[in-house]
């Protein structure tokens, strides 16, 4: 897939996850290029891999037809969770980059950013790269970084108080 123009508010969704009642809560924070917070989808799934429970969830939000890129950070995963980027891609219909914390590179899927591996699914390399720069503050996407602090609340048990 191509991106003909990466524009300023551009809606990415930033996927985070962290553990919750013996499973994994995933939360997708929907960013407008990095203005602001548009809104946030969660899924629980209760065993390794969240990319079924939060496709279902993407599906039957608002916020599906406004996003155009999904982006995941590998590096944050918690320790026996898992997403696919490729199934994420092919499941909901759009472009997924996920994020790494560097190592060995695969030139055909993989490219480096800043200090970052970069895995695409559906999305052209110089595309990824423009659209990672356009959404990210200080070297890192807002989305990701909204749907980081979300999950971490939820995973420390700040959503009963």
């Amino acid at each position: 897939m191509r991106i003909g123009q990466v524009k300023a508010n551009i809606r990415v969704l930033g996927l985070a996850m962290a553990p919750l009642g013996g499973g994994f809560a995933a939360v997708g924070a929907v960013y407008r290029g990095r203005v602001g917070l548009e809104g946030v989808i969660c899924a629980w799934s209760p065993g390794g891999d969240v990319t079924d429970g939060f496709l279902g969830a993407l599906a039957g939000s608002r916020h599906r037809g406004q996003v155009r890129v999904i982006l995941v950070d590998e590096a944050s995963l918690p320790e026996g969770c898992t997403v696919d980027p490729l199934r994420l891609a092919a499941g909901s219909g759009k472009p997924v980059l996920a994020l790494g914390a560097g190592g060995t590179l695969d030139a055909v899927t993989a490219f480096a950013w800043g200090d970052r591996r970069v895995v695409c699914a559906g999305l052209g390399e110089t595309d990824a790269a423009r659209l990672l720069d356009a959404v990210s503050a200080g070297g890192h996407p807002e989305a990701l970084r909204v749907a980081g602090l979300v999950a971490g609340a939820l995973g420390a048990g700040l959503h009963k108080v």
